[in-house]
C-alpha cells in the first residue's frame, strides 16, 4: 500500500507541474506588448475626444444663443463640406501624430471660443508672450539629427543663438514652477502661466529666481550658457499647453 501511495503521489506531483507549467505558457502569450497597450490607449482617448466634440454638437443644437449657433452650423458645414479624398489621403500620408494632434486641439478651442466668446489659447499666446531672448533660431521645433549622437530625435522647442551670460527674460507673466539642472537640459527653469500654459528654459549659465516665485513678463530669469547636453552657447526654449510641446514659432511672434 505504502508503495502504491508514493507512486500515486509522484504522478500527481507530474501532473501538477505540467499544469502549471500550461498556465505560464498561456498568460505568458497572453500578455500584451507595450505597443499594443499604447495603440489601445490612444483609441480610446481619440473615441472619447469624438464622443465629447458630438456631445458640443448635441447641446449647441438645444441650447440655442449666437454663440452656440455659430458652432453648430459651423460644425455642419464642415460635415456637408465637398472634399477630394485623394488629395485628403495624401496629405494625411505626410501628417505625423504631432501635427494632427495640434490640428484637433486648435479645433477644439476654437470651438469653445466661439460658445464663450473668447479667445483661443493661440490667440492669447500671439498677443501677451513674447521670446525670452533676441537672437537667430539656429534649430527649429520638430525632428532633427541630434548635433551630438547623430541619431533622428524629436526636438520639442526652438533654439536661439545668443552669447553666453545674455539675460533671459520670462516670455510673460506667471510662477516659477520648477528649476535645477538635469544631463541634457542643463541648468533649466519651468514657468506655469496658468490656463494650462507653461514656458521652459534650458541650457543656462546661472538661474536667478526661486521656485514657487511669481514673475512678470520681462523679468530677468538667468543668464544664457551652455550647460548640459549643448555644442555652443545658445537658450533652448520651449512652449507647453496642457503638458503637450507646441512649436513656439506658430504662437509666439517673431521678429
Amino acid at each position: 500500500m505504502g508503495s502504491y501511495n508514493s507512486q500515486y503521489e509522484e504522478y500527481y506531483r507530474n501532473l501538477k507541474k505540467r499544469k502549471d507549467r500550461n498556465e505560464s505558457n498561456y498568460f505568458s502569450k497572453r500578455s500584451y506588448s507595450p505597443a499594443a497597450g499604447y495603440i489601445g490607449k490612444r483609441i480610446i482617448r481619440d473615441l472619447i475626444g469624438a464622443a465629447v466634440l458630438f456631445f458640443m454638437v448635441i447641446v449647441c443644437k438645444l441650447v440655442v444663443t449666437p454663440q452656440t449657433q455659430a458652432v453648430y452650423n459651423y460644425s455642419k458645414k464642415v460635415v456637408n463640406e465637398s472634399y477630394d479624398y485623394k488629395q485628403i489621403y495624401t496629405k494625411i500620408k505626410s501628417f505625423n501624430i504631432k501635427t494632427i494632434e495640434e490640428e484637433a486641439t486648435d479645433f477644439i478651442e476654437k470651438a469653445k471660443a466661439k460658445i464663450t466668446g473668447g479667445k483661443t489659447i493661440k490667440e492669447k499666446i500671439e498677443n501677451q508672450f513674447q521670446l525670452p531672448v533676441e537672437g537667430k533660431i539656429t534649430s527649429s521645433y520638430g525632428y532633427r539629427v541630434d548635433p551630438i549622437d547623430k541619431s533622428k530625435k524629436f526636438h520639442e522647442g526652438i533654439d536661439i543663438n545668443v552669447s553666453e551670460n545674455t539675460d533671459v527674460k520670462a516670455s510673460f507673466d506667471g510662477k516659477i514652477k520648477d528649476s535645477g539642472e538635469d544631463k541634457t537640459l542643463g541648468k533649466y527653469i519651468v514657468i506655469d502661466h496658468g490656463e494650462g500654459i507653461e514656458t521652459k528654459y534650458g541650457h543656462l549659465n546661472s538661474i536667478l529666481v526661486e521656485k514657487g516665485k511669481g514673475v512678470k513678463k520681462g523679468d530677468t530669469l538667468g543668464k544664457s550658457g551652455n550647460s548640459g547636453k549643448s555644442t555652443a552657447p545658445h537658450l533652448h526654449f520651449e512652449l507647453l499647453y496642457m503638458g503637450e510641446s507646441k512649436d513656439p514659432e506658430n504662437y509666439i511672434a517673431i521678429k
